[in-house]
């Protein structure tokens, strides 16, 4: 049996290597388009920056490692242009066609330049290659650029924006959606567009680059951005040009549509990696979803298919974690935005809490949104702080594979020590707070939901509501609060609210118990 694998990314290489553990005789075969092999594409940001040194250190095994410890051949610089599925050839750019028994299409997704007038122009770069990471680093020492442009607010934009704030450079960062990271919510991406402020990010919200012209980019807003040197990060789409000229079916997101072998429309034809659609087991839609941990087990379950093993993906919950220079930002499941796309029905809640305990040194604050079904089924989750996302994410993301619910969250038993956590850790109180919220017992409401029928009651101590208070808020101080009762109005929604959110909910119990069932706990996302 002769395999034939198209792309030499992680995808493709797993496919190869996994395939030769279970098969020593199969014939194995890597195309790869360009002349780069098995380079870690996630590291190309920080290797821009410097913060990783040598381009080797994203190497991972060479052609001839292939060659001698997996047998498998790698054939670099061989362009596919032609899939014959009739006779089952391939057809090679100034070169041999290349037949095979089982393909896999594993070529990813490519980063595209848009349709912009003068996005050619030598001063404007896409961060795709080593090489490209290579031109860009000698563009801008070599011409001592000061001003840097980056188009797109995703992933990528922001850890090229950061990189080259450690390059010292002065960065203007445009965005056509409202926030950046697109894929979170505005009241969490909110924060981490403040940490970019406070780092010297200027940043474009909602706008668009209508053309490039010499050395400055004019805004559709009729705004000019004057640079030295330009990013192009506008998100990556998959490279389908092969699945499209051989007829293999493409999904409504321009992915590859896999079935969950990952087999194209013809069985002999797999495809994995950030090129594919695949089940989101959440709303239960097929979607991209581009993550390297997601294409290994997509890998892994091609290699084990075509090995004879009836083997499927289960599909994705959508689990993501970003830097955004101090801050670490996390999401599972899906946001409000994805969930009103799929007609789901869901219930929010946010906590607000220190990752350990206040007694150790440098404790620091954690902001966790929950989204849940009224059944109590988790439907996402979103993190954003300094320290503790990592882990407190993966905790979600496993839940979410089991259909866990805010139940099974407040139960969670959660690793304790106070340089670690608290002893009732912030996922416990999310999933508290959310059983609260199915059983009646809690009424809340969001800032973006605040409109002139609420009446914004802030408990903080006198001192601290003059420093700061939101629009037409009364000053009503826990400590005080039973005490003045007969003052609050019954005629009117009431939402209470504090820095971090603990106060508030006091306040809240007295109000409810004491017969205000117009209060609604506030939630915000601020000082994190």
């Amino acid at each position: 049996m002769k395999v034939v694998i198209i792309g030499g990314g992680s995808a493709g290489i797993s496919v190869a290597t996994r395939l030769r553990r279970m098969d020593e005789n199969a014939d194995i075969v890597i195309l790869e388009k360009s002349n780069e092999f098995a380079v870690a594409a996630c590291g190309y940001t920080y290797l821009l920056s410097g913060m990783i040194e040598n381009e080797e250190d994203l190497l991972g095994a060479s052609v001839e490692q292939m060659k001698q410890i997996f047998k498998v051949e790698v054939k670099l610089n061989h362009k596919v242009i032609g899939i014959d599925r009739e006779n089952k050839k391939l057809q090679i750019e100034n070169r041999n066609a290349e037949s095979y028994d089982k393909l896999v299409i594993a070529t990813g997704a490519q980063q595209l330049r848009p349709d912009i007038a003068g996005i050619l122009g030598e001063n404007i770069f896409t961060i795709s290659s080593l090489e490209n990471v290579a031109r860009i680093r000698d563009y801008y020492f070599g011409t001592e650029a000061k001003n840097v442009l980056i188009l797109g607010g995703g992933d990528i934009g922001i850890e090229a924006a950061e990189a080259f704030v450690q390059l010292k450079a002065k960065v203007f960062l445009v965005e056509k959606n409202s926030h950046i990271l697109p894929y979170m919510d505005k009241d969490m991406a909110q924060k981490l567009e403040q940490e970019l402020q406070n780092k010297g990010v200027k940043l474009f919200l909602g706008q668009q680059v209508s053309a490039f012209g010499d050395k400055v980019a004019n805004l559709k807003n009729g705004k000019n951005i004057k640079f030295d040197m330009a990013i192009i990060a506008t998100g990556v789409k998959p490279d389908v040009a092969l699945p499209i000229m051989a007829n293999l079916d493409i999904g409504e997101h321009g992915g590859i549509l896999v079935n969950k072998h990952m087999q194209t429309n013809d069985e002999d034809i797999y495809a994995c990696g950030d090129n594919v659609e695949v089940l989101n087991r959440i709303t239960g839609k097929y979607e991209r979803w581009p993550n390297a941990a997601n294409a290994l087990k997509q890998a892994k379950v091609v290699a084990d298919h075509i090995g004879g093993k009836n083997i499927s993906f289960a599909g994705f919950v959508g689990t993501n974690i970003a830097k955004v220079f101090d801050y670490t930002v996390a999401i599972s499941g899906c946001s409000e935005t994805k969930l009103k796309n799929a007609g789901i029905k869901y219930n929010k809640i946010f906590v607000n809490q220190l990752n350990h305990a206040g007694y150790y040194p440098k404790p620091e604050r954690i902001l966790l949104k929950l989204l849940f079904a009224a059944n109590g089924r988790i439907l996402g989750m979103q993190i954003i702080g300094r320290a503790g996302v990592a882990d407190r994410i993966n905790a979600i993301s496993a839940l979410l594979e089991q259909n866990g619910t805010v139940y099974d969250l407040a139960e969670l038993e959660v690793a304790y020590a106070p340089p670690y956590s608290l002893a009732k850790d912030a996922l416990n109180n999310a999933g508290s707070l959310a059983q609260e919220v199915i059983e009646g017992k809690l009424k809340t409401v969001s800032t973006d939901e605040l409109d002139d029928d609420f009446l914004p009651i802030d408990i903080r101590a006198a001192n601290v509501f003059r420093l700061g208070h939101l629009p037409g808020a009364l000053n009503f101080p826990l400590a005080n609060l039973r005490d003045n009762l007969d003052e609050l109005p019954r005629n009117q929604k009431l939402a209470i609210y504090c820095n971090h959110g603990y106060g508030a909910y006091l306040a809240y119990q007295i109000l409810a118990q004491r017969g205000f069932d117009n209060a609604y706990l506030l939630f915000s996302n601020n000082d994190v």
